[in-house]
């Protein structure tokens, strides 16, 4: 009886530590690692999540924006997203016309996230 019991902490123990581990900003999943960031953008706190898988961006998404509507909201951004994950990064990457602070802001938002993979 005394067995069981130990057997049964043990194993509460272990879901608690498995638990514990999963709530981060920052988590794995099926396709690679998540990574979170944001930045101060236009209309005001802009958050994204980079997956990285093998070293190599493979998705971003914006996750929380406040920007001008059909200029500098999420599926308006979708085109330098785009170009970021093909360049690996956002050096070298053009803002988008007409919504400079809110592209500014996305490349920040996704630095600060990739500091966080280093």
């Amino acid at each position: 009886m005394k067995l069981h019991k130990i057997g049964i902490y043990f194993l509460v123990i272990a879901l608690i530590g498995v638990l514990a581990l999963g709530c981060g900003d920052d988590a794995a999943t099926a396709d690679g690692d998540v990574y979170t960031g944001e930045a101060q953008g236009f209309g005001g706190t802009i958050k994204v999540e980079v997956t990285m898988d093998e070293g190599e961006i493979v998705d971003i998404k914006i996750v929380e924006e406040s920007e001008t509507a059909n200029i500098g909201d999420a599926d308006s951004m979708a085109g330098l997203l785009d170009d970021i994950i093909a360049a690996g990064g956002t050096g070298g990457v053009d803002i988008k016309s007409g919504a400079t602070v809110t592209s500014e802001a996305i490349f920040a938002a996704v630095d600060d996230a990739l500091s966080k993979a280093e």
